[in-house]
């Protein structure tokens, strides 16, 4: 478990949800810090000593990485370095109206990292115990429902399909409705059962369709759930950011206020 920090206060969700989880699974924690001005570490408090000082006390054991350059570059390397069961970092701040701005260095990461990003903004109250899972039913969503049941097998799953009724102004009929909202679960049936799990996490797991947009059928089950852990399956290998997770994908993460796993389309999680 893999989990980096600034030391600013932003920072201590991210730190203080890594600490959780790798206590719960009995994973090594590993705390990154990007030393982007190697002349600041030669006065003050060592980087051993900053980093001590924003963990909990309940911590426990752990391991310090400082790789020097650029965040994100640095960040990413280690990463690639250390091959984690994921990366959990914090968001860089939101707004009055809720809103989160990743920043820069959390941009790249979802950029150029092929491991799950699981970005902190809750304070962390327990396990997580009800996941939401936002699903366009295609093959690398099937393959990120897949990687979460194995990050998280003791979790129940919420699967949550948006669909959209073309024309709606022009097919107010309600058999149209009726007939488009079929079709939508033929296809979320069949995505289910394509699904490799197993028939314990299948029979607890949920899946539903919601007419209307992403992040209203999500933030709807969310609710329904009380759910504190949201998962998305990025989509795309472009430049700009938009590009490689999806546009969708990029406003849920900005508007979203609850913990929310990326799962890179090629990603295969461990065990």
């Amino acid at each position: 478990m893999l989990v980096a920090t600034d030391f600013k206060p932003r920072s201590d969700r991210a730190v203080d949800r890594a600490v959780q989880h790798a206590r719960e699974t009995g994973r090594e924690l590993v705390v990154v810090h990007a030393v982007e001005d190697p002349d600041i570490i030669r006065v003050g408090p060592s980087l051993e000593q900053r980093v001590a000082s924003v963990m909990p006390e309940n911590a426990g054991d752990y391991r310090c990485l400082f790789p020097e350059g650029s965040a994100p570059a640095a960040i990413a390397q280690a990463v690639e370095d250390e091959d984690p069961f994921c990366l959990v970092i914090g968001v860089a701040r939101y707004n009055s109206v809720g809103d989160f701005f990743l920043g820069t260095a959390v941009d790249m990461l979802l950029r150029r990292s092929p491991y799950p990003v699981l970005v902190a903004k809750e304070r962390p109250r327990a396990a997580y115990e009800h996941i939401v899972i936002g699903t366009d039913l295609s093959e690398a969503s099937k393959r990120g429902v897949e990687a979460v049941v194995r990050m998280f097998p003791q979790a129940q799953l919420h699967l949550v399909h948006a669909f959209h009724v073309p024309y709606e102004a022009w097919q107010n009929a309600e058999y149209v409705r009726n007939e488009l909202a079929a079709a939508a679960q033929e296809q979320c049936d069949g995505f289910t059962e394509q699904l490799d799990i197993s028939q314990a996490c299948r029979e607890k797991m949920t899946m539903e369709q919601v007419e209307g947009s992403p992040l209203t059928a999500i933030n709807r089950t969310i609710r329904k759930y009380d759910a504190h852990l949201c998962a998305l399956t990025s989509h795309g290998y472009g430049g700009l950011r938009q590009a490689l997770i999806g546009s969708t994908v990029s406003d849920l993460l900005k508007t979203l206020t609850i913990d929310t796993l990326v799962i890179h389309p090629e990603h295969e999680s461990a065990a």
